[in-house]
Protein backbone atom coordinates (compact mmCIF):
# COMPACT_ATOMS: atom_id res chain seq x y z
CA UNK A 1 0.00 0.00 0.00
CA UNK A 2 1.50 3.56 -0.94
CA UNK A 3 0.93 6.14 2.24
CA UNK A 4 -0.69 9.31 0.65
CA UNK A 5 1.16 11.37 3.35
CA UNK A 6 3.94 13.46 1.81
CA UNK A 7 7.38 12.93 2.62
CA UNK A 8 9.98 14.80 4.54
CA UNK A 9 12.29 15.67 0.91
CA UNK A 10 8.42 15.87 -0.70
CA UNK A 11 7.66 18.66 1.81
CA UNK A 12 11.63 20.24 1.73
CA UNK A 13 11.74 20.52 -1.83
CA UNK A 14 7.94 22.32 -1.93
CA UNK A 15 9.52 24.48 0.75
CA UNK A 16 12.59 25.04 -1.51
CA UNK A 17 10.85 26.24 -4.12
CA UNK A 18 8.83 28.20 -2.54
CA UNK A 19 11.72 29.80 -0.79
CA UNK A 20 13.34 30.65 -4.07
CA UNK A 21 10.22 32.05 -5.64
CA UNK A 22 10.07 34.91 -2.46
CA UNK A 23 13.67 35.77 -2.81
CA UNK A 24 13.45 36.34 -6.73
CA UNK A 25 11.09 38.57 -5.56
CA UNK A 26 7.70 36.96 -6.98
CA UNK A 27 5.27 37.58 -4.32
CA UNK A 28 1.84 36.42 -6.01
CA UNK A 29 1.34 32.76 -6.82
CA UNK A 30 -0.69 33.36 -9.69
CA UNK A 31 2.18 35.44 -11.06
CA UNK A 32 4.64 32.54 -10.65
CA UNK A 33 2.22 30.24 -12.21
CA UNK A 34 2.15 31.91 -15.31
CA UNK A 35 6.00 32.82 -15.51
CA UNK A 36 6.32 28.73 -14.87
CA UNK A 37 3.72 27.60 -17.43
CA UNK A 38 1.63 26.05 -14.56
CA UNK A 39 -1.34 26.56 -12.97
CA UNK A 40 -1.69 28.23 -9.62
CA UNK A 41 -3.41 25.28 -8.28
CA UNK A 42 -0.44 23.08 -9.57
CA UNK A 43 2.33 25.15 -8.41
CA UNK A 44 0.14 25.42 -4.34
CA UNK A 45 0.63 22.26 -4.57
CA UNK A 46 3.20 21.80 -4.83
CA UNK A 47 5.13 24.30 -2.79
CA UNK A 48 2.86 22.29 0.20
CA UNK A 49 4.51 19.32 -0.51
CA UNK A 50 1.23 17.70 -1.33
CA UNK A 51 2.54 16.88 -4.93
CA UNK A 52 5.74 14.92 -5.39
CA UNK A 53 7.42 16.87 -8.97
CA UNK A 54 9.69 14.75 -12.02
CA UNK A 55 13.24 16.30 -11.85
CA UNK A 56 12.79 17.36 -15.78
CA UNK A 57 10.54 20.16 -14.09
CA UNK A 58 12.70 21.40 -11.86
CA UNK A 59 14.68 23.43 -14.75
CA UNK A 60 11.54 25.60 -16.23
CA UNK A 61 10.62 26.91 -12.59
CA UNK A 62 14.16 27.77 -11.39
CA UNK A 63 14.39 29.69 -14.85
CA UNK A 64 11.49 31.48 -13.82
CA UNK A 65 12.85 32.87 -10.16
CA UNK A 66 16.03 33.32 -12.16
CA UNK A 67 18.04 30.97 -10.11
CA UNK A 68 21.24 30.45 -12.24
CA UNK A 69 23.73 28.54 -9.20
CA UNK A 70 24.50 25.07 -10.72
CA UNK A 71 24.95 23.64 -6.89
CA UNK A 72 21.60 24.70 -6.68
CA UNK A 73 20.15 23.47 -9.14
CA UNK A 74 21.54 20.12 -9.49
CA UNK A 75 20.67 19.43 -5.17
CA UNK A 76 16.63 20.22 -6.34
CA UNK A 77 16.95 18.00 -9.29
CA UNK A 78 18.49 15.39 -7.21
CA UNK A 79 16.01 16.10 -4.49
CA UNK A 80 13.08 15.63 -7.07
CA UNK A 81 14.52 12.57 -8.31
CA UNK A 82 14.53 10.69 -5.28
CA UNK A 83 11.50 11.87 -4.36
CA UNK A 84 10.25 9.75 -7.09
CA UNK A 85 11.99 6.29 -5.93
CA UNK A 86 10.42 7.01 -2.69
CA UNK A 87 7.32 5.62 -4.23
CA UNK A 88 9.38 2.36 -5.47
CA UNK A 89 11.18 1.11 -2.61
CA UNK A 90 10.39 -2.42 -0.49
CA UNK A 91 8.63 0.03 2.32
CA UNK A 92 5.77 0.94 0.53
CA UNK A 93 4.15 -2.44 1.13
CA UNK A 94 4.16 -1.64 4.87
CA UNK A 95 2.72 1.86 4.39
CA UNK A 96 -0.49 0.90 5.87
CA UNK A 97 1.19 0.04 9.34
CA UNK A 98 4.12 1.90 9.84
CA UNK A 99 3.50 5.89 11.36
CA UNK A 100 4.45 8.46 8.41
CA UNK A 101 7.32 9.67 10.21
CA UNK A 102 9.05 6.10 10.72
CA UNK A 103 8.18 5.57 7.20
CA UNK A 104 10.32 8.80 6.74
CA UNK A 105 12.83 7.41 8.14
CA UNK A 106 13.30 4.48 6.49
CA UNK A 107 13.33 6.74 3.14
CA UNK A 108 15.85 8.36 3.90
CA UNK A 109 17.58 5.62 5.24
CA UNK A 110 17.61 4.38 1.58
CA UNK A 111 19.47 6.68 0.17
CA UNK A 112 21.94 7.98 2.82
CA UNK A 113 25.94 7.58 1.75
CA UNK A 114 26.58 7.78 5.78
CA UNK A 115 24.62 7.23 9.01
CA UNK A 116 26.08 8.08 12.13
CA UNK A 117 24.32 7.76 15.24
CA UNK A 118 24.54 7.92 19.14
CA UNK A 119 22.53 5.70 21.30
CA UNK A 120 21.86 6.13 25.48
CA UNK A 121 20.19 3.25 26.36
CA UNK A 122 19.81 0.79 23.19
CA UNK A 123 21.83 -0.74 21.01
CA UNK A 124 21.21 1.23 17.52
CA UNK A 125 18.67 0.10 15.41
CA UNK A 126 20.86 -0.88 12.33
CA UNK A 127 22.55 -3.22 14.51
CA UNK A 128 20.35 -5.03 16.71
CA UNK A 129 19.78 -9.07 15.92
CA UNK A 130 16.37 -10.21 15.52
CA UNK A 131 15.57 -11.30 18.95
CA UNK A 132 17.24 -8.26 20.87
CA UNK A 133 14.32 -5.98 18.34
CA UNK A 134 11.84 -8.20 18.91
CA UNK A 135 12.10 -7.86 22.71
CA UNK A 136 12.63 -4.33 22.15
CA UNK A 137 9.52 -3.81 20.28
CA UNK A 138 7.45 -6.23 22.18
CA UNK A 139 8.31 -3.44 25.28
CA UNK A 140 6.31 -0.75 22.86
CA UNK A 141 4.03 -3.02 21.76
CA UNK A 142 2.57 -2.92 25.56
CA UNK A 143 2.16 0.70 25.14
CA UNK A 144 0.70 0.82 22.01
CA UNK A 145 3.29 2.01 19.73
CA UNK A 146 3.35 -1.25 17.48
CA UNK A 147 0.78 -2.54 16.14
CA UNK A 148 2.19 -5.53 14.10
CA UNK A 149 4.94 -6.68 16.14
CA UNK A 150 5.84 -9.42 13.64
CA UNK A 151 6.24 -7.04 10.65
CA UNK A 152 7.41 -4.41 12.50
CA UNK A 153 10.14 -6.81 14.06
CA UNK A 154 10.23 -7.67 9.81
CA UNK A 155 10.97 -3.99 9.09
CA UNK A 156 13.51 -3.18 11.24
CA UNK A 157 15.40 -6.56 9.95
CA UNK A 158 14.97 -5.37 6.32
CA UNK A 159 16.19 -1.90 7.21
CA UNK A 160 19.56 -3.70 7.50
CA UNK A 161 20.15 -4.41 3.93
CA UNK A 162 21.93 -0.86 3.17
CA UNK A 163 24.41 -1.35 5.16
CA UNK A 164 25.65 -4.82 2.79
CA UNK A 165 25.91 -4.95 -0.79
CA UNK A 166 28.57 -3.83 -3.38
CA UNK A 167 27.85 -0.17 -2.26
CA UNK A 168 26.53 0.13 1.32
CA UNK A 169 25.92 3.12 3.55
CA UNK A 170 29.34 3.65 5.91
CA UNK A 171 27.89 3.94 9.75
CA UNK A 172 29.26 5.39 12.47
CA UNK A 173 28.22 4.33 15.47
CA UNK A 174 28.54 5.42 19.18
CA UNK A 175 26.76 4.28 22.50
CA UNK A 176 26.85 5.34 25.91
CA UNK A 177 28.32 2.13 28.60
CA UNK A 178 25.12 2.83 29.64
CA UNK A 179 23.80 0.51 26.64
CA UNK A 180 25.82 -2.63 28.02
CA UNK A 181 23.39 -2.43 31.50
CA UNK A 182 20.28 -3.10 29.89
CA UNK A 183 20.63 -6.72 28.75
CA UNK A 184 17.51 -6.20 27.11
CA UNK A 185 16.06 -10.30 26.15
CA UNK A 186 17.72 -11.50 29.04
CA UNK A 187 21.73 -13.27 29.29
CA UNK A 188 21.41 -15.08 26.24
CA UNK A 189 20.01 -12.77 23.96
CA UNK A 190 21.59 -9.90 24.95
CA UNK A 191 25.36 -11.87 25.23
CA UNK A 192 24.01 -12.86 21.01
CA UNK A 193 23.79 -9.08 20.75
CA UNK A 194 26.90 -7.98 22.18
CA UNK A 195 28.68 -10.31 20.07
CA UNK A 196 26.95 -9.18 16.70
CA UNK A 197 28.44 -6.04 17.45
CA UNK A 198 31.97 -7.20 17.89
CA UNK A 199 31.33 -9.14 14.65
CA UNK A 200 29.66 -6.14 12.52
CA UNK A 201 32.59 -3.69 14.03
CA UNK A 202 34.79 -5.38 12.20
CA UNK A 203 33.49 -4.29 8.76
CA UNK A 204 35.19 -2.04 6.72
CA UNK A 205 31.95 0.32 6.51
CA UNK A 206 30.37 0.47 10.60
CA UNK A 207 32.81 1.75 13.26
CA UNK A 208 31.90 1.46 16.74
CA UNK A 209 32.58 3.25 19.76
CA UNK A 210 31.10 3.48 23.45
CA UNK A 211 31.45 6.33 25.97
CA UNK A 212 32.46 5.56 29.41
CA UNK A 213 30.47 6.36 32.66
CA UNK A 214 32.33 9.89 32.79
CA UNK A 215 31.86 12.90 35.61
CA UNK A 216 31.49 15.59 33.08
CA UNK A 217 29.00 17.16 30.86
CA UNK A 218 28.77 15.66 27.54
CA UNK A 219 26.83 16.26 24.45
CA UNK A 220 25.58 12.48 24.99
CA UNK A 221 23.42 13.73 28.04
CA UNK A 222 20.58 15.16 25.36
CA UNK A 223 19.64 11.71 24.03
CA UNK A 224 19.90 9.97 21.22
CA UNK A 225 20.10 11.24 17.46
CA UNK A 226 21.09 10.40 14.44
CA UNK A 227 22.75 11.95 11.81
CA UNK A 228 21.63 10.54 7.74
CA UNK A 229 23.72 12.08 5.12
CA UNK A 230 22.43 11.98 2.05
CA UNK A 231 23.52 13.04 -1.54
CA UNK A 232 20.98 15.81 -1.39
CA UNK A 233 20.71 17.35 2.30
CA UNK A 234 21.50 16.31 5.58
CA UNK A 235 18.92 15.09 8.27
CA UNK A 236 19.08 14.36 11.86
CA UNK A 237 16.30 12.60 13.16
CA UNK A 238 15.27 12.14 17.17
CA UNK A 239 13.14 9.81 17.91
CA UNK A 240 10.28 9.83 20.85
CA UNK A 241 7.76 6.83 21.98
CA UNK A 242 5.29 7.51 19.34
CA UNK A 243 6.80 9.73 17.06
CA UNK A 244 9.91 11.30 15.03
CA UNK A 245 11.27 14.60 14.81
CA UNK A 246 13.07 15.64 12.43
CA UNK A 247 15.83 18.79 12.10
CA UNK A 248 16.84 20.00 8.64
CA UNK A 249 18.20 23.63 8.94
CA UNK A 250 21.59 23.66 8.32
CA UNK A 251 22.65 25.68 11.66
CA UNK A 252 20.80 23.01 13.39
CA UNK A 253 21.93 19.57 11.73
CA UNK A 254 25.99 21.49 12.14
CA UNK A 255 25.24 21.77 15.68
CA UNK A 256 24.26 17.51 15.77
CA UNK A 257 27.88 17.04 13.65
CA UNK A 258 29.48 18.72 16.02
CA UNK A 259 28.27 17.19 19.29
CA UNK A 260 29.08 13.84 17.82
CA UNK A 261 32.61 14.69 16.58
CA UNK A 262 32.71 15.57 20.14
CA UNK A 263 31.20 12.16 21.08
CA UNK A 264 33.66 10.30 19.16
CA UNK A 265 36.81 12.21 20.82
CA UNK A 266 35.56 11.49 24.16
CA UNK A 267 34.43 7.62 23.58
CA UNK A 268 36.75 4.84 23.76
CA UNK A 269 38.93 3.98 20.81
CA UNK A 270 37.36 0.92 18.45
CA UNK A 271 39.68 -1.40 19.73
CA UNK A 272 39.07 -0.32 23.98
CA UNK A 273 35.17 -0.40 22.65
CA UNK A 274 35.14 -3.98 20.99
CA UNK A 275 37.49 -4.93 24.35
CA UNK A 276 34.47 -3.42 26.77
CA UNK A 277 32.00 -5.56 24.91
CA UNK A 278 33.61 -8.89 24.67
CA UNK A 279 34.32 -8.07 29.12
CA UNK A 280 30.26 -7.06 29.19
CA UNK A 281 28.99 -10.33 27.06
CA UNK A 282 31.33 -12.68 29.50
CA UNK A 283 30.26 -11.11 32.56
CA UNK A 284 26.46 -12.58 31.64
Amino acid sequence: MITDTPSLRQRWLGAKLAELRLAAGIASLAVAAEACRRSTASLSRIENGLVGIPPRDIPPILDAYRVTDPAVRERLMVVAAEVQQERRGWWVEHGDVLAPSYMDRIRLEATATAIWTYETCLVPGLLQTEAYARAFVSALAEFGSVPELDEFVAVRMARKTILEGERPATMRAVISEAVLHHPIGGPDIFRDQLDHLRKIAASPNVSLQVVPFMDQPNPGLFGAFTLLRLPSLDVVHVEAMNTDAYIEDERGVEQYIDAFDRLCDIALTEQESTTLLAESAASL
